[in-house]
């Protein structure tokens, strides 16, 4: 496995709020305010903002709004987002590690509700439900309920092998399950927390609270219509799922990475037929190409699709994939968008 950095010294503090910003010190207002006012007067909590070579002054928000509470901390050199997200975890002090975009938001109850799911529990972290919001925060939707009530999901592993189910600002993670297990791989540069989050799901439990905590941002300052343009954003796709699905037992790795590959497929496919709507067909014809290559690297083909439950396991059923309404373009938000692929908020 590529070289990662993780959390070495033994933590002295409960919480370590990591904040990896570049270039969204407007969003990096937003975020501060309820980080501070849940986490600030705890003396067994730090909060740092990351800062990889943003132009924008991100320490003027930190003076402005941290109370000298908040440590502001610049990279000594522009290291990107996934190098960024493991110096957050060389930096970070505390036993449960939250690594909050600088674009991104908290809820109020957020670190009392994740701390309480992950008390009394051997679980390697928790997620949460999150609330979608625009470049204006503008609520548009909530993300999916995994389970009913907070408690481990137990099928964690077998649906992060799919797709992402992650959104960045739902997860705690104990400084612990880092150190062993490791950071963030620097060879998936939009995938690095998708594999991160199913290698934990298949070395622990993974708490799901069922309540929703957090809001993810998608706003115009992304590289994910790039990537959508020359088909990139389905290619990475590909390449994590062959990853991942090393996490999964041997008598299911097939099964999952059919699922997987079939539900990247009917996701380029909905991506294209938007694109097409729009007019803009080149994009539209890149993406149709690839849902295709997609099929065409199942395993056994199509035919081989096993069931579940007795119900057909195509995507379309709503089993294999999560039922989110919305743009297909922000589909991959809802379920599988990488940190990085939202430039302006991630570093």
């Amino acid at each position: 496995m590529t070289d990662q950095s993780t959390v070495t010294a033994q933590p002295t503090k409960r919480w370590s709020v990591m904040i990896p910003a570049h270039n969204c010190a407007d969003y990096l207002a937003e975020t501060l305010p309820e980080v501070v006012s849940q986490l600030g007067a705890r003396p067994d909590a730090e909060i740092v903002v990351v800062d990889d070579g943003s132009t924008d002054d991100p320490e003027s928000v930190v003076r402005a709004l941290g109370h000298e509470q908040v440590r502001y901390s610049p990279n000594p050199s522009r290291l990107g987002a996934i190098g960024t997200f493991n110096r957050c975890l060389e930096l970070a002090d505390g036993e449960l590690v939250h690594i909050l975009h600088g674009d991104d938001l908290v809820l109020p109850g957020f670190y009392e509700a994740m701390e309480a799911a992950l008390a009394d529990t051997p679980a390697l972290g928790a997620m949460c439900r999150t609330q979608y919001i625009d470049g204006d925060s503008s609520p548009h939707g909530t993300s999916r309920r995994y389970r009913h009530g907070t408690g481990v999901w137990p099928q964690a592993l077998e649906s992060f092998a799919v797709s992402n189910r992650v959104r960045a600002p739902s997860i705690v993670v104990r400084s612990g399950a880092y150190a062993e297990f490791g950071g963030f791989r620097t060879d998936l540069p939009h995938a690095a927390d998708w594999e991160a989050w199913t290698r934990l799901a298949a070395n622990g439990p993974i708490v799901f609270v069922d309540e929703v905590l957090a809001a993810y941002r998608r706003h115009a300052a992304s590289d994910t219509a790039a990537r959508v343009k020359t088909g990139d954003n389905i290619r990475e796709r590909v390449t994590a799922i062959k990853l991942i699905s090393q996490y999964i037992p041997a008598d299911r790795r097939a099964s999952t990475i059919r699922r997987a590959l079939v539900y990247s497929s009917v996701y380029a496919t909905r991506t294209s037929a938007q694109l097409a709507r729009r007019g803009s067909w080149p994009a539209a014809r890149t993406q149709a190409r690839e849902a295709v290559r997609c099929l065409m690297q199942i395993p056994g083909g199509l035919r081989s699709m096993p069931s579940e439950n007795g119900a057909d396991a195509s995507p379309v059923n709503g089993k294999t994939v999560d039922g989110a309404a919305g743009s297909p373009l922000h589909h991959a938000g809802d379920h599988d968008s990488m940190p990085s692929e939202r430039g302006a908020g991630a570093a």
